[in-house]
């Protein structure tokens, strides 16, 4: 998100809301007061050139995305309900039954951002393939997509405890499948410690994710470019296998299966130029392999994968697990059509991970989850 759309929020649920709130139904309040209603939007303004300037870019973000959700979009509701309150009773129940409402719904962001997002789970799923060579059959792989460390701050228990129950997993392998940060290469180096803990007996396999392009940061031109570069030493530092529009072999039982990873290709135009390359990823592997796709952005799949018809499973993640409707239609699927979960086109399977935090402040796809899919040869 760009500048200006901070600036945008700024006004909108910042100062607007706080000069009705002070002009008309605190008209009368002690001045300390009305200064304490102002003081998140005040906090605001003072991370906004700092933010302009790249300046502890990924922290003031994160302070100004929970005073936002916290106080700022509260105080915008109040102050509607207020408004418009006023047409049908007298100003004190306006404000009582507006302050009931921004209250309530201060509290669901503070459940979103203290609770939801950091209530880990563990999503079990088996997936069977008549193609799956028999050495395989059981293999159990371990999803972890969608870190976002930036959300965490520098020192977060959070990220300890996934990967503890990763580790306490088993699994026979683990593909990340994009999304290590948000803005900067920075946000990962407090969790170096911890991210090299992560080890599976037939490795560990990763992409990038739209945000490890380090588009939405402070960050232009050569200086984006180097800082991108320095996320990914990071991740190869850790020992994982960083496939940009590349293909690795697993070797199992005598059988041999080819994991495949693409940069990110999306039917989003911001994402054009960030280098996507399926044919590429795939010209050294021999006709007939089994192959495991890890795609991050789960459009990718009907647009480019579906059509070729010879590539059996697809692991996606960026979605966050953003499922909800609206009168009953499925509100999300008008982008994301396939947005969490499993889903199936002939012989090919795509599971698309709900991930494990959130570019916001919050989780709006619910709880953050591990994936342990297990394959299964099917007669």
């Amino acid at each position: 998100m760009k500048f200006k759309s901070y600036v945008i929020f700024f006004i909108l649920f910042g100062v607007l809301a706080d000069v009705w709130i002070c002009c008309v139904p605190l008209q009368g309040a002690a001045l300390g007061f009305k200064l304490l209603v102002c003081l998140p939007t005040a906090v605001n303004f003072v991370c906004l050139p700092f933010i302009k300037a790249g300046v502890k870019y990924t922290d003031l973000v994160r302070i100004f995305s929970w005073l936002t959700f916290i106080c700022e979009l509260p105080k915008t509701v109040f102050t509607l309900f207020s408004m418009v309150g006023r047409l049908w009773h007298s100003p004190a129940v306006a404000d009582w039954i507006a302050l009931g409402f921004g209250g309530a719904l201060s509290l669901t962001f503070m459940t979103l951002i203290f609770f939801v997002t950091t209530h880990l789970q563990v999503n079990n799923l088996e997936l069977s393939f008549k193609d799956l060579p028999k050495g395989f059959d059981g293999l159990r792989i371990c999803q972890l997509s969608d870190f976002h460390l930036g959300s965490f701050g520098k020192a977060n228990r959070y990220i300890h405890r996934i990967i503890d129950k990763t580790l306490a997993l088993a699994p026979d392998v683990i593909f990340f499948t994009g999304d290590l940060v948000n803005f900067e290469s920075r946000e990962a180096v407090p969790y170096l410690g911890d991210l090299a803990r992560l080890k599976a007996p037939l490795g560990i396999f990763a992409i990038r994710g739209n945000h490890d392009y380090l588009l939405h940061g402070p960050h232009e031109g050569q200086a984006r470019e180097e800082d991108t570069a320095k996320l990914l030493d990071m991740e190869r530092g850790l020992g994982w296998n960083v496939l940009l529009n590349s293909c690795a072999t697993l070797s199992r039982g005598g059988d041999t299966l080819a994991v495949v990873g693409v940069e990110n290709v999306s039917k989003n135009p911001f994402f054009l130029k960030t280098g996507g390359d399926l044919p590429l990823a795939l010209k050294d592997l021999p006709s007939g392999i089994f192959k495991i796709l890890l795609s991050h952005d789960p459009t990718h799949w009907r647009s480019e994968v579906v059509p070729r018809g010879d590539i059996e499973l697809t692991l996606s993640g960026h979605t966050h697990g953003l499922k909800y409707k609206l009168v009953g239609l499925h509100v999300s699927h008008w982008r994301l059509h396939e947005s969490g979960g499993i889903y199936t086109e002939g012989s090919q399977v795509l599971h698309v991970s709900e991930g494990l935090g959130s570019a916001f402040a919050f989780r709006l796809g619910g709880f953050p989850k591990i994936d342990i899919l297990t394959l299964r040869k099917r007669n």
